[in-house]
């Protein structure tokens, strides 16, 4: 079954369209390989709430998009988001910000970090983005530190397949290479 839907929806007081989602498996296939979406979700608003804590002690206006769970998998279209936060900037236009907790991965900085690339997204979420992504914000285990992916740099970025272990299937995403990447240390008060 292919599912295609296209939703506007308004935050922050202008428009702002989700992307178009195209999915090849059946409502059942799909719920039997994400069983811990909702609980993810759930998990995913610390982090989302400690990046937004660190951008606002920056002095940045941030708004942070109001997370919906669907009741079921056949409603997913219907509750798809625009993305984790917002820099609200009035003058150059509000910056959307991707926020990704890597809760499996331990590193304290771009010299420790275990490998020369960084996922970055799914490929078919970035390239259906609208807006895109200002940023991607991506926290260690302990969210004390961020590596931080501007979408300027996306001329690096290469596509590759890998198995997603956590939907256990193969998938495709956008790696950008350590070199390009920036490291803030949050210093949070967070317990993990």
């Amino acid at each position: 079954m292919w599912y295609n839907a296209g939703l506007i929806s308004q935050d922050s007081g202008f428009k702002r369209r989700t992307h178009y989602h195209y999915m090849k498996y059946s409502f059942s296939k799909y719920e039997k390989e994400d069983p811990n979406f909702i609980s993810d979700l759930r998990e995913s608003k610390k982090s989302v709430e400690v990046v937004a804590d660190w951008l606002r002690s920056l002095g940045k206006k941030v708004n942070i998009f109001e997370v919906k769970e669907r009741p079921s998998v056949e409603k997913m279209a219907e509750y798809a988001d625009d993305g984790d936060l917002e820099i609200v900037d009035e003058l150059n236009g509000s910056k959307r910000i991707e926020v990704k907790h890597r809760k499996s991965l331990k590193f304290s900085g771009l010299k420790d970090f275990p490998y020369k690339t960084i996922i970055v997204d799914v490929c078919h979420t970035f390239d259906n983005a609208d807006p895109k992504p200002y940023a991607y914000v991506i926290l260690n285990d302990t969210m004390t530190t961020a590596l931080i992916v501007t979408t300027s740099s996306s001329e690096y970025w290469k596509k590759v397949s890998k198995r997603d272990r956590f939907k256990n299937r193969i998938r495709y995403f956008y790696e950008c290479p350590v070199e390009h990447v920036k490291e803030k240390k949050l210093f949070t008060n967070c317990k993990v």
